[in-house]
């Protein structure tokens, strides 16, 4: 049992949620070779990333450019599926 646990009186039963992962660092990347680049060195060093692509205006204002933001975190981020609840509580419902 830890200080939290002492300090904050638990019900039996509740399930404890664990906090998610820490961000260690954010990068702006312009390129894809550099994003498989961070993807790989991140995968070697067991952390977890999180990434979005936009695009941004370039300097002339005429085009766009793609552009990756990375997110280096302390573990990989766990998705919580939403359709997955509603396709179980449709096979609840059936039965």
């Amino acid at each position: 049992m830890t200080d939290v646990e002492d300090a904050v009186e638990i019900e039996p039963g509740t399930e404890l949620i664990e906090p998610g992962p820490e961000l260690i660092a954010t990068h702006y990347l312009t390129s894809i070779d550099d994003v498989v680049e961070h993807l790989r060195a991140a995968s070697q060093l067991g952390l977890g990333v999180r990434v979005r692509s936009y695009l941004e205006q370039d300097e002339d204002g005429e085009t766009l450019a793609e552009r990756w933001e990375l997110e280096l975190l302390t573990t990989s981020p766990v998705h919580q599926d939403e359709e997955a609840g509603h396709a179980d509580d449709a096979v609840a419902q059936a039965e």
